[in-house]
């Protein structure tokens, strides 16, 4: 709570997603926050997914995936009565790890390439899928645990 609602501003992303929606960090970098349209919160698959999501959260507490804390809106006040709904979730940006590549990875090929000259790409760009060009090894173990 200290960190969305304390005496620091969110800070705004540079530019929105393709959807639309805008980004905020908080000021310590542990959270994001996306707004959503009502049709994108409504057909939410989480929504539908929250059951399985948190069991499995609770059985793998290291999991990669984004954890999601809650969908919210909040009705403005004032002459068009507007509402806005936002999706609060951890930032996985936010690790004492230094990261030197960063990748928004949708499962797919379709404008899936970043088009930037190579000497222009720095730990902060964002990646794409088809700009994703390593072989992962992991020992067994780790690969049958990743697996599970």
């Amino acid at each position: 709570m200290i960190s969305i609602c304390g005496n620091e501003a969110l800070r705004e992303l540079s530019s929105p997603g393709k959807s639309g929606s805008f980004f905020y960090l908080t000021n310590d970098d542990r959270y994001m926050i996306k707004t959503m349209k009502k049709a994108e919160a409504k057909v939410s698959a989480l929504l539908r997914m929250l059951p399985a999501y948190y069991n499995h959260f609770r059985a793998f507490d290291n999991a990669l995936v984004t954890k999601f804390y809650g969908l919210h809106c909040v009705k403005l006040t004032g002459t068009a009565q507007k509402k806005v709904r936002f999706i609060i979730m951890g930032n996985l940006f936010c690790s004492e790890y230094t990261i030197h590549r960063r990748f928004d990875l949708k499962g797919s090929s379709l404008g899936r390439i970043t088009i930037k000259p190579e000497s222009e790409i720095s730990e902060t760009t964002i990646l794409k899928d088809l700009d994703l060009n390593f072989i992962f090894r992991l020992q067994k173990s780790w690969f049958q645990e990743f697996c599970r």
